[in-house]
């Protein structure tokens, strides 16, 4: 029988305090949000925490509007962004991302974005669309907050800049008006299985592009090039190609699905199709400035 404690805090200061005491008696805490992710490796026995600190009775909206930002709470999931009318206008990377999670209805209501963010997984599709819409992420303890960049925040591989007794507790999304449009694109070998490599694209006012891709390195890589190279496939795999060569053959993400060198190859295709997806809307009229 298992000795783990549970516990549900409602408050950040309940749940701050919980983590807190953790670490002070030289625990081992897991926070649980949709359980997408956490439930899994619990059941593998690939963690083992002395304790569950389980946000789902936590008070805190799942989405709110403040002052030019969306803000996202920990519950907030796949399901919520595509069920809230403004997410696709003040959110498009987010909303279009939700769309194509794989794992059905199930998946998209309970898993939820800061859950994948924390989790820091580079196949992920979340991470690099949150590093694409500039977001930052507030983080909580019993010693106050603190908010840094979502691209700060993925310090590396599956390794979050999160401290044993810290929570994540909103990540922050500004509002754009440069931004004028939108595409996402992921490669995957199977309906059911995780991406290999993503690309997030957003086409700025002054007609150049934005491309955040995941997959490719440890952390999401985000470049920007010029509409022409955005445009043609051939000068952006030239680009990419041209930028790749700066990083060690250890710096290309490597896993079960596909070794890095794979992962670097297709990296341009990725890339056109999110480009080419983002600049068909824009012409489209279906976003605007």
């Amino acid at each position: 029988m298992s000795n783990r404690r549970i516990v549900r805090p409602r408050t950040v200061a309940e749940a701050t305090h919980a983590l807190a005491e953790v670490e002070a008696r030289g625990g081992r805490a897991l926070v649980v949000g949709g359980g997408t992710i956490a439930v899994p490796l619990l059941t593998r026995r690939e963690v083992d925490p002395t304790d569950i600190v389980d946000l789902g009775d936590l008070e805190i909206p799942r989405m709110w509007h403040d002052e030019g930002t969306v803000r996202l709470g920990p519950a907030a999931s796949y399901q919520s962004l595509l069920d809230t009318p403004c997410a696709e206008r003040s959110m498009p990377l987010l909303h279009l991302m939700a769309k194509g999670i794989t794992g059905g209805i199930q998946i998209r209501s309970q898993g939820t974005v800061i859950g994948s963010l924390v989790c820091a997984r580079p196949y992920s599709d979340a991470p690099a669309v949150l590093v694409a819409h500039a977001a930052q992420v507030t983080l909580a303890s019993s010693r106050g907050t603190r908010t840094v960049p979502a691209g700060q925040f993925l310090a590396g591989p599956e390794h979050p800049d999160l401290r044993p007794d810290e929570l994540v507790t909103e990540v922050i999304i500004p509002l754009r008006p440069e931004a004028v449009a939108h595409g996402y694109y992921k490669l995957k070998f199977a309906e059911s299985s995780w991406p290999v490599v993503t690309c997030a694209c957003t086409v700025l006012a002054d007609g150049t592009a934005e491309l955040t891709l995941g997959g490719v390195l440890g952390v999401p890589w985000r470049i920007h090039v010029s509409r022409g190279v955005a445009n043609d496939p051939r000068r952006l795999r030239d680009a990419l190609e041209d930028r790749m060569s700066a990083f060690a053959e250890d710096d290309f993400w490597a896993d079960i699905r596909a070794d890095g060198s794979y992962r670097r190859r297709v990296a341009a295709t990725v890339a056109s199709r999110a480009s080419r997806h983002a600049f068909a809307r824009l012409t489209s009229g279906m976003e605007q400035p």
